[in-house]
């Protein structure tokens, strides 16, 4: 009964507008290939007729709500490298547990107009960059998601806190500042927090105040905001000692300008019939890789890593490693990279997913692997230690019909400034308990385990409504 209580991972929730009585079918399946019968993570499931769609898990499973109006459209999975599989939605919806084997889609590769070659890579970006305002929407559109974080303590890896909510998000489109976007909160549900901040941790959230992951992880998709750059100076310890960094992810149009970046077409695959070019880049502290569909320069994903290392970190800021108070601050900088990494890899990491809706491409699914506040270590007494954050969003629905949407209000606007660790929600327990299911991987059992060894999921949701 615990493990129901648990975080339905990706599931589908646009239908807020719909009466609770109104009849809805769930479609649980799993992604696998063909060959081998492997889980296919990431592959888009959804009903493109109604621009409504989950993401299946890191075993491939998936969960898929739908009103029962729907049942005469068909489902469609697709995902890079495998061909696409329609079926008709009134054929699988009283399975039990859908198994869907996708098929490896090779394409004889057409002629390409920019033959591979080492500056192929900048080409084809440098297209896709140009695109944007025809591939992607530029007017009012709202995108109906699940949002979860989890936060996991960085001295003995135990997860302290989890928070999940059910959104809307209204965007005026990638013209418009990023800043504009707004966010309502219409389901939340979290846990107890079992890491205690630090007096100064405290002082500091007072004082500057504190920015809001759900708006933050929409910062990291890096075709939003590519057109709103914002730089920053960030000073290290010494006179002068100062270097020019970017405040969010706006490394698409860096790596074309930078001379220390590079950007290669490694590898030809397909998306739903079609080719898609696999880029290949690298920029200091950074690298992976961007697919771009061939015909339309749509970026359909992007896979990036930011892995600092502390000689790039303290070349970049023109230390003088000679003097001794050039050593010093190396030094400083060297353990703080060093504990920064989460395992020994990344200090940050992002995933992104477009899908195509009638013509343009819409976020799909994004997630943000980030370092989080200092806190209270649990094992060295009277020391602090960090935290990391493991934030995810999956769109459920797409609503681009202005006319059509339920707009979010200024006064039901989610503060930018108030934490998700603030939010207070009363907890609908009726509507959790019918739309979320377990997807049982070995980390949400670790979840599980590190957050209920005194109480229950639900009497912790409960509680902190």
């Amino acid at each position: 009964m615990k493990h129901q209580l648990f975080l339905g991972v990706f599931i589908l929730q646009g239908i807020f507008s719909l009466a609770v009585a109104q009849q809805h079918f769930q479609l649980n399946g799993i992604v696998l290939t063909a060959k081998g019968s492997i889980p296919v993570p990431y592959a888009h499931v959804g009903i493109p007729a109604r621009g409504m769609g989950v993401v299946s898990n890191e075993v491939g499973a998936f969960t898929l709500n739908y009103p029962a109006a729907y049942a005469k459209d068909s489902l469609k999975v697709s995902c890079l490298g495998f061909k696409t599989y329609t079926v008709a939605l009134s054929k699988v919806q009283q399975e039990d547990t859908l198994r869907i084997y996708l098929k490896p889609e090779v394409l004889e590769l057409a002629e390409m107009i920019i033959k591979p070659h080492s500056d192929s890579g900048r080409a084809i970006l440098r297209e896709a960059l140009k695109r944007l305002k025809k591939n992607y929407p530029t007017k009012m559109h709202q995108l109906n998601a699940f949002y979860r974080e989890k936060v996991q303590s960085r001295d003995d890896y135990s997860f302290t806190r989890l928070m999940e909510g059910i959104v809307d998000i209204q965007d005026w489109g990638i013209d418009s500042d990023p800043q504009r976007m707004r966010i309502r909160v219409n389901e939340y549900r979290k846990s107890n927090n079992l890491a205690k901040q630090t007096l100064g941790q405290r002082a500091w959230g007072m004082m500057f105040g504190k920015d809001n992951p759900l708006y933050d992880i929409l910062a990291q998709d890096p075709v939003r905001i590519h057109a709103h750059n914002e730089r920053t100076i960030h000073k290290y310890p010494g006179p002068g000692k100062s270097f020019a960094h970017n405040s969010r992810r706006y490394w698409l149009g860096e790596i074309l300008k930078s001379p220390k970046a590079s950007v290669r077409l490694v590898d030809v695959t397909s998306y739903d019939g079609e080719q898609v070019y696999c880029l290949k880049f690298r920029f200091p502290e950074n690298y992976g890789n961007i697919y771009i569909n061939s015909r339309d320069y749509g970026i359909h994903h992007i896979e990036y890593n930011n892995a600092a290392s502390y000689e790039e970190i303290i070349l970049e800021a023109g230390i003088d490693t000679s003097s001794e108070k050039g050593k010093s601050h190396a030094e400083f900088i060297k353990h703080s990279t060093q504990n920064a990494l989460y395992g020994g890899k990344y200090i940050g990491k992002i995933r992104v997913d477009y899908q195509k809706i009638a013509g343009k491409y819409y976020l799909s699914y994004i997630e943000w692997l980030t370092m989080g506040d200092f806190r209270k270590s649990k094992i060295h007494e009277g020391k602090t230690t960090g935290s990391y954050n493991f934030c995810s969003l999956m769109v459920n629905e797409v609503q681009p019909d202005k006319k059509e949407m339920a707009k979010v209000k200024p006064r039901q606007t989610l503060n930018r400034k108030e934490d998700t660790d603030d939010v207070r929600k009363q907890y609908n327990e009726r509507f959790w308990r019918n739309y979320n299911v377990l997807l049982a991987t070995p980390l949400e059992n670790k979840v599980i385990r590190d957050l209920t060894f005194e109480e229950s999921l639900e009497q912790q949701f409960k509680k902190n409504q």
